[in-house]
């Protein structure tokens, strides 16, 4: 028994070696053949790599309810702050921050790059309102409660209007999911597109090797026996065009991470573009190997029937 299961093994090993041999003898179409494939799935790895790292960043802000409330221009400093002091006793409200207009100004200059275009306005003539920005508690924080808090602070007479930060993260939360529906869509093409490109390769190499089919068949081959190497070209077809694909997926990674920090630092975070982790590169790398698999076993085993010996 021992000796039958090395004997397997050792026919595996030697069909294995072959094939990839035998690649190797026609470097240029085989070429061809795996850039097709590397391209076809480094699509599908760069539309992933978008729509995760959309979801880390989206994922990233542990705050979505937090409340903006504009005040009216007529409301003093010290109207103001007596108002944010009332919201900060309500249930509701977890902490209350009140920004004066003139401090407003002061940090607009600062942070927003107008320091010559607001220096011509006078201290009088502060086109900015005051602002009190309100944190919801805890048990306020769904979207449904925040909105509730949200309409009910619109309702004080002090304040001129309110904004829901949790409004533009809907906005980045349909962003995601247009992401993640186009990066399975993309998928899903792409690899039924190798899929295609493998079993068409395979179909042409059964039919060149006709004649030699026929004669192996009458000798006695079977078809299982004659198919193992092209089941190999497949499967070898799917794990180089993988492998090419991750380097080409990091090198997109490295291309696209300066852009995104530099994006990133513009809105104050140090987020950094996030590429395939290990376990996603296995998966990618297995799911490119059984499609090739898969498709040499349709299509030259389909082939490979209604070759008959003459």
């Amino acid at each position: 028994m021992a000796r039958k299961s090395t004997g397997f093994f050792a026919i595996h090993r030697q069909q294995g070696s072959a094939a990839l041999k035998d690649m190797f003898r026609r470097p240029l179409g085989n070429f061809l053949t795996l850039a097709v494939l590397a391209f076809a799935l480094t699509l599908p790895c760069t539309f992933y790599l978008m729509a995760k790292n959309i979801t880390v960043v989206a994922d990233s802000w542990q705050n979505p309810s937090q409340i903006t409330l504009y005040l009216n221009n007529d409301v003093s400093d010290s109207d103001g702050q007596a108002f944010a002091d009332t919201v900060k006793t309500w249930p509701e409200a977890e902490s209350v921050q009140y920004i004066s207009a003139a401090k407003g100004l002061e940090e607009f200059r600062q942070h927003g790059g107008f320091e010559k275009a607001l220096s011509l306005f006078d201290s009088k003539d502060n086109p900015l309102p005051a602002v009190v920005i309100v944190k919801p508690a805890p048990d306020w924080q769904g979207d449904v409660q925040a909105r509730a808090l949200a309409d009910k602070l619109g309702k004080e007479p002090q304040v001129n209007e309110v904004r829901l930060d949790s409004d533009w993260l809907q906005r980045l939360a349909a962003i995601q999911d247009l992401a993640i529906t186009l990066a399975a869509l993309m998928s899903g093409l792409m690899l039924f597109a190798v899929f295609l490109i493998v079993g068409n390769t395979l179909r042409l190499q059964v039919l060149s090797h006709k004649d030699e089919i026929q004669v192996m068949k009458m000798v006695g081959a079977t078809d299982s026996y004659i198919l193992r190497p092209y089941l190999y070209v497949g499967a070898w077809y799917g794990l180089i065009a993988a492998v090419i694909a991750w380097i080409l997926a990091a090198i997109v990674t490295l291309l696209l991470d300066e852009a995104v920090a530099k994006l990133a630092n513009l809105y104050g975070s140090n987020f950094r573009m996030i590429g395939l982790s290990w376990d996603e590169s296995l998966i990618m790398v297995m799911l490119a190997t059984f499609l090739g698999l898969l498709a040499a076993r349709l299509s030259a085993g389909r082939h490979l029937k209604e070759i008959e010996p003459v």
